[in-house]
């Protein structure tokens, strides 16, 4: 009720969605225990741990998540880093966590109301431009802030880096190739290729034709002229009929 009151546009709900704890922390430990007494057989052992922690240490009373990308987009702010937002929360009095889907995600049961007070106050310490009234982003950061607003680091905001939650790509640039289709040598054989104006003129014998230059003696080139010099193809062809002396 008091989201929907100081709510700043029009909401869209969704669902069903499951609101229940979507994990057992008591099998999650066993599970980590049995991967660390017995799972050197496993090649991702590390990987499996990591992922284990992090479905072990999510919250199981909040159904929902947020990304801090996108609360900074909405209001057209910088990104605060996670470890100063957790430590807002933290320092709040709030739980946090993260999510397994996401490893930008921030999970807490803190009302939408802290969660935005939070941006708030970290819109103005960073002195983030207000926008026009009627945008989502200036009503955001028009309103007041309800509660007082701690970013010192808390001991419990930092995660520890040993822990691999979220695996890597197993390699540079990995993700989805190009479609499938012929190999490039089969369509370059199969496709003309195109003759540009240098190889047409390449390939053109320019020695077939006399040079004009030449039989006024004003060529320059000499023996590297790409016309021909041969006496025989510069005499002019005569229009007059042959004339045969008879005894």
């Amino acid at each position: 009720k008091q989201w929907y009151q100081r709510r700043v546009a029009i909401t869209a709900g969704g669902g069903p969605i499951w609101s229940d704890p979507i994990h057992d922390p008591v099998f999650l430990g066993q599970m980590k225990q049995h991967i660390a007494g017995e799972g050197s057989y496993f090649g991702t052992k590390k990987r499996m741990h990591g992922m284990l922690t992090v479905a072990e240490d999510e919250l199981q009373d909040a159904p929902l998540f947020y990304e801090l990308s996108m609360l900074s987009k909405t209001i057209h702010s910088t990104c605060p880093r996670d470890a100063t937002f957790r430590s807002a929360l933290l320092n709040a009095g709030y739980k946090v966590s993260l999510s397994h889907v996401c490893p930008k995600s921030i999970k807490t049961n803190a009302s939408p109301s802290v969660v935005w007070d939070i941006m708030r106050s970290w819109a103005q310490q960073n002195k983030v431009k207000l926008r026009e009234p009627d945008t989502v982003a200036g009503k955001l950061l028009r309103n007041p802030i309800s509660i007082e607003v701690d970013f010192t680091p808390h001991k419990d905001a930092v995660l520890d880096k040993a822990v691999c939650r979220f695996p890597p790509n197993p390699e540079p640039n990995w993700g989805p190739k190009s479609r499938a289709g012929k190999r490039k040598s089969e369509t370059d054989d199969a496709r003309p290729k195109k003759t540009t104006k240098k190889e047409k003129k390449d390939k053109l014998d320019l020695k077939k034709f006399s040079c004009k230059r030449f039989e006024e003696n004003e060529c320059e080139f000499g023996d590297d002229c790409q016309y021909s010099h041969d006496a025989k193809e510069n005499v002019p062809m005569s229009t007059e009929p042959e004339t045969v002396e008879t005894a």
